[in-house]
């Protein structure tokens, strides 16, 4: 069950990223030349970021290796484990599905890759580019559709994250996790420097 509680300390960061999501409207600003939702990165950016780690098979917070965890489970719901399984599949065939991009046919599961890399390791002071050559390569259509096959993807995590959370009778919101304590002071640091930071 380590694997569950994995995958729903990850889906505790969808959640509230969704929720962060509904509350932020974008901005509309004008990039190279064309009109579009000035902030859009940054706010995907925290969605992102845990959509990623549980679409990545080989993450202890995977949502394949929790779906089997579940169903391998003995007091899952039959239905409840069905209607997941169905969105999940439906999921699977969206990204599978491909579209005109660039002069060719793209599975849309690559652009939603490259779009979750891009606002994953988004920087404001555009250091490392992952959005421009998301940009350059795809062109202003991978914004919405890598935006919109997230949401998708964050939906699907949120259901299985609900169903674990009955497997192992916990409550679907899971409190906040403790707060780490601060480091201890480096002994090598000038007093004079920590008496700046306060």
């Amino acid at each position: 069950m380590e694997v569950l509680r994995s995958y729903r300390r990850n889906a505790v960061h969808v959640r509230q990223a969704l929720d962060q999501l509904r509350l932020d409207t974008g901005k509309a600003g004008v990039e190279r030349g064309y009109s579009q939702d000035a902030g859009l990165m940054e706010r995907y950016k925290r969605l992102s970021i845990p959509v990623r780690r549980a679409l990545n098979s080989a993450d202890r917070a995977s949502f394949e290796q929790a779906l089997a965890a579940v169903a391998s489970a003995s007091m899952v719901d039959p239905g409840q484990l069905s209607v997941v399984t169905r969105s999940w599949q439906d999921f699977q065939q969206e990204c599978a599905s491909t579209v005109g991009l660039g002069g060719s046919k793209v599975p849309r599961g690559q652009i939603l890759q490259d779009w979750l890399g891009a606002a994953a390791f988004y920087d404001t002071l555009d250091r490392d580019k992952a959005y421009d050559r998301l940009i350059d390569q795809w062109g202003t259509a991978a914004e919405g559709m890598g935006a919109q096959l997230t949401e998708q993807a964050a939906a699907v995590i949120v259901q299985l994250d609900t169903l674990a959370a009955s497997v192992l009778g916990e409550p679907v919101i899971l409190p906040p996790p403790p707060k780490t304590p601060p480091p201890p002071p480096d002994p090598d640091e000038k007093w004079w420097k920590r008496l700046l930071r306060l």
